[in-house]
Formats: C-alpha cells, structure tokens, sequence
C-alpha cells in the first residue's frame, strides 16, 4: 500500500523513514514530527521532572483540510509560570514566540503546544482543555503531554469538534530530494 501523500505533494514517502505510533484515526490529521524535534522535546521535558514545562509546535500543514500537520520546530516557553501541577502562558511568553516565529521560523505556523505532566501520566486536564479550546481552537492544532517521570508521551488533536489523543508519525529526516 503506498503512503499518504497530500496534493500539493507532501509525502511520507520523502523521509528515509516514518514510523507510525499509536492510532491514526481517518478522516482526521496525520500528526508528524521529525525525530529531532521529538528528541528536543523529551530533553527539555527533563528539565520537568518536578514541575510542569512546555513550549510551542511549530511546522505547517499539508494537503486538503490539513491532512498532514508536520512538526519541525519547537520553541521552549521559557518565560512561563511553572508549578508541580501547572504552567501559565504568560503576555511575555506569547510576545517571545511571536517574535521567534518571526524572526527564527517566518513562514511556519504555530501547530500547538506541548507541556510535562510529571508523574500524572498522559492526559488533558480541566485547564488544558480550557488553554486548548481558547488558544489552540484550530482543527489543525495539536497539543503533546510528555510525562518524564514515567517516560510516556502522547499526542491530542481535534476530531469531530472534541480535542482526542491520537497516534502520530516519527518521520527521520527528509530525502535530499524532498
């Protein structure tokens, strides 16, 4: 069977390798992240062992109602509020990754955002759900919890108008074609 590809020709097939992990449900976004960004990630998320951190996906979107969104960058929020059990996107949080998106990433869209749960495992809260529907309202965005105490990770994306995990693809890096 050949891999997706998207009409403006995005494809799977253009990365030595992708890898498919967890379920990718029909009719909703394929999530793809390059490997390197998905290492950046867990390491920052060390950093939250005891308390939350986060940051900001950044990519673009592919195909027809956004079949693909990939991630290729993520940008830390390291002027947010951390605490053992929450973090604050703070004026000064959204003012930095407005200014590196400009300056660092033109052209790349921000996708959504991840954030540790330290020991609290894989799931949205009450107030990711408030941060999501209110900050990250488009079908296209995503959002990524990383537990590092636990060593688990998990994406969740909007389908059919509520915000649900998913599976994703881990894609190495692209072909010198692509």
């Amino acid at each position: 069977m050949p891999l997706p590809a998207a009409k403006d020709g995005f494809s799977l097939a253009d990365f030595k390798v992708a890898r498919a992990i967890g379920s990718i449900y029909k009719g909703a976004p394929i999530v793809v992240i390059h490997e390197p960004v998905l290492e950046q990630i867990i390491e920052y998320s060390e950093s939250g062992r005891t308390r939350e951190v986060g940051g900001f996906l950044l990519g673009g979107t592919y195909g027809e109602d956004h079949t693909f969104v990939v991630v290729r960058h993520f940008h830390p929020a390291i002027q947010a509020l951390s605490g053992s059990a929450s973090l604050t996107f703070t004026h000064e949080t959204w003012a930095d990754l407005n200014r590196q998106v400009e300056q660092r990433h033109p052209g790349e869209l921000v996708l959504g955002w991840q954030h540790t749960h330290p020991g609290f495992g894989i799931f949205l809260s009450g107030y990711d759900m408030f941060i999501h529907r209110h900050f990250f309202p488009q079908p296209h965005q995503v959002a990524l919890v990383v537990d590092p105490q636990r060593q688990e990770l998990g994406f969740f994306q909007w389908r059919e108008g509520e915000v649900k995990d998913c599976g994703f693809v881990c894609a190495e890096e692209p072909l010198p074609h692509a």
